[in-house]
């Protein structure tokens, strides 16, 4: 029987969740309908749903471009961008950085405005008066404050600049964060030496190195802080620090002293004095600590020590001997190995671990500086060169190699042992990083996930990225370093060329168990890359070829560009392939941070190009909802809602569709599309 004149057709709606990330190699018929088979700098969420990926931004310690305030001010007169106003009656002033419909948007405002109608000058010539005070924060929508917190973001990028600006040159080399300081290394403009860069409030400060003088016979006892002088030659330092490389104070005590204040010149061979008594004697001269050039820095925090003050920075870089560094002392540390320039380093279990070519070595029990068979310091030979440390559970140690992981458990060398977990997974180096009560890293057979299992070795390896084999098989080319987010659950990949593989952690229930899962995503930036630092506190900086140092997941922009960003969704058949279907709506679920404009464009039957092309839609979202009696009033606008739901009307027939969804933003804060929302009208089978 027909349908009945003037009744309605069925209509059915469908959600789809996104969910799964991006997958290259499924079949069409195979894919589930929440993955994506095309995408650009969005990355997926561990509970579902793709979030555009955050910006970045450059990074010297001063006020972060993004966390820059802006005040907002009606005024009469005339006035530009890039003047500095002034008060008549208060003296306060501000910076102009935009300008429209008789208001002007200031940032770098000091002092305070008058409450009046204040006059305000350019130059020291009055050009307007204020209405009204300026207002923090005080645009009125979302993307009158997105375009204001952006154009105050260019004026504080236009401050920070690289380590060493004029007088440094190549990529930074890495560094790391000690105590809430960010310190990077970046060699000289010369070449010739390579310099430590600190962060502060008003930029990158060069960190002075010191000098370092060895001694032996330490009959006495020599502590930080203690001036020495020497007998003879008179010569006078203060210690920075002292390092015990053997035997015991007060006997045959025999190491280095990192001095500074230096009056006069040491010889080696005279007594050192504390308080005009002998402590121990000289046996080199005081010789200046330099860096060499041309490393990459790999370091790590720990604490050797009993109290909070003792945490120090520990590292390598594969051209100079490994460190120890407090924001103030520099300190090499010398080990018994003939190359003494280990590639990675680790501390674990009191000993501190470094990598050498077919080699790792560790320290002594506590003993950082000790490096000799006495104190229990030993190497050990595995056969490969090893590309990274890492922590696995039953409180092991990993070494790893491109082809190789090993582990080694014990306390101390009475009870280490050492064994091989996978005689064919491993990682490249600089991508082996600690994950989820596991390991993670990039490795010849793609990203391989190292887990504690009943199986060989009491560990289980995965290759969790076989749906984006093209991709690995172009990041293999290219890659030079990785990151961890555990707020996000990811995992990061960085190739130099500025490329990356996000992989994100979420959990899927099959059956009655719960199974850990990756959801893969691709992104790329602008920049050339060579390196990150991984930080304690979840923060993490990208170095690139020419010094900048940028933070992670900060502001609107890559660094002030616009963040070009896309994803193709599976083609969605509705368990019906053969079945045509007329489309006649299509709802998106989105969460704005604030102001986000997104294009729609849906897709039919595989694209078919007999298949005229559906119009592109435009959608914004004000964002930024919020609830009366929760939101604090300057942070939500109360204009929007707290998740959109655009509503896309379609006129097309097909057997399947997807949707592409394009964004490009300098002032997006970053949004999130956790479902789509189909109406359709089953039609009849395709013949």
């Amino acid at each position: 029987m027909g349908r009945t004149a003037g009744m309605m057709p069925n209509v059915s709606v469908e959600y789809v969740k996104l969910s799964g990330g991006l997958d290259m190699t499924s079949p069409a018929l195979g894919i589930s309908p929440g993955k994506v088979t095309a995408l650009q700098n969005y990355e997926a969420n561990d509970t579902g749903g793709l979030r555009r990926v955050g910006g970045y931004e450059r990074f010297d310690g001063r006020t972060a471009p993004s966390g820059a305030v802006y005040y907002c001010a009606e005024y009469t007169g005339t006035v530009a961008v890039g003047n500095t106003v002034t008060g008549a009656v208060s003296g306060a002033t501000g910076y102009v950085v935009a300008t429209s419909g008789g208001k002007m948007i200031l940032t770098k405002v000091t002092g305070t405005f008058d409450e009046t109608d204040e006059d305000f000058s350019v130059g020291g010539l009055v050009v307007g008066a204020f209405v009204g005070l300026p207002v923090e924060d005080g645009c009125e929508t979302s993307y009158e404050h997105a375009v204001a917190k952006n154009a105050t973001a260019d004026v504080y990028r236009d401050d920070i600049a690289s380590p060493g600006s004029g007088v440094s040159t190549g990529p930074t080399r890495g560094g790391g964060k000690l105590g809430g300081v960010v310190y990077v290394f970046r060699d000289n403009a010369a070449g010739t030496a390579c310099d430590i860069w600190k962060s502060t409030a008003a930029g990158w400060v060069k960190v002075t190195l010191f000098h370092e003088i060895s001694f032996t016979a330490g009959s006495g006892l020599i502590v930080d802080g203690n001036t020495v002088t020497q007998l003879v030659s008179g010569a006078t330092a203060l210690v920075k620090r002292v390092v015990l490389e053997s035997g015991a104070w007060g006997a045959d005590a025999a190491g280095r002293l990192i001095i500074t204040t230096i009056t006069g010149t040491f010889d080696a061979t005279h007594d050192l004095q504390v308080a005009s008594a002998t402590q121990a004697t000289a046996s080199s001269l005081a010789t200046a600590i330099t860096i060499l050039p041309g490393g990459k820095v790999e370091t790590v925090n720990y604490n050797f020590g009993s109290e909070v003050a003792t945490e120090r920075m520990w590292g390598a870089d594969g051209k100079n001997r490994a460190f120890e560094f407090d924001g103030t002392t520099y300190v090499p540390l010398s080990t018994a190995f003939t190359t003494d320039t280990p590639l990675h380093i680790k501390a674990h279990q009191g000993h501190l671990w470094l990598s050498f070519i077919g080699s790792i070595g560790h320290s002594g029990l506590n003993r950082p500086y000790e490096w000799t068979a006495f104190v229990g310091a030993d190497e050990i030979g595995i056969g490969y060169e090893n590309t990274g440390f890492c922590e696995l559970p039953g409180d092991a140690i990993g070494i790893v190699s491109e082809k190789n992981i090993f582990q080694i458990t014990g306390h101390s060398t009475t009870d280490f042992q050492i064994e091989r977990v996978s005689p064919s997974s491993g990682g490249l180096a600089y991508t082996v990083r600690e994950f989820m009560g596991g390991a993670i890293m990039f490795g010849l057979q793609g990203v391989v996930k190292v887990e504690s299992s009943d199986s060989y070795g009491n560990f289980s390896q995965a290759t969790v990225s076989r749906a984006i084999q093209p991709l690995i098989d172009a990041m293999e080319l290219v890659v030079v370093a990785s990151s961890v987010h555990g707020a996000k659950n990811q995992y990061r990949i960085y190739g130099s060329d500025g490329t990356g593989i996000c992989m994100t952690s979420g959990f899927e229930k099959t059956g009655l168990d719960w199974s850990q899962v990756f959801y893969p995503t691709q992104f790329e930036y602008p920049i050339n890359i060579f390196n990150t630092i991984q930080c304690d506190d979840d923060t993490v900086y990208i170095c690139d070829d020419v010094g900048m140092v940028y933070q992670v997941d900060k502001g609107s922009s890559f660094d002030g560009a616009e963040i070009e960003a896309y994803f193709r969704t599976a083609f969605n058949h509705s368990k019906s392939p053969t079945t045509i279907k007329s489309y006649r709506r299509a709802v998106m679920e989105v969460t704005p941070e604030a102001y986000t404009s997104l294009r729609i464009h849906p897709e039919f039957s595989y694209g078919d190009p007999r298949i005229s092309q559906h119009l592109v839609q435009t959608i914004t979202m004000q964002g930024l909802g919020g609830y009366w009696d929760i939101a604090t009033w300057g942070e939500f606008f109360y204009d929007s809602r707290v998740v959109s739901a655009p509503s896309i009307p379609i006129r097309q027939d097909g057997t399947n569709m997807g949707v592409i969804v394009y964004t490009k933003s300098d002032i997006d804060l970053g949004h999130k599309i956790d479902g789509l929302i189909i109406h359709y009208i089953p039609r009849r089978i395709k013949r």
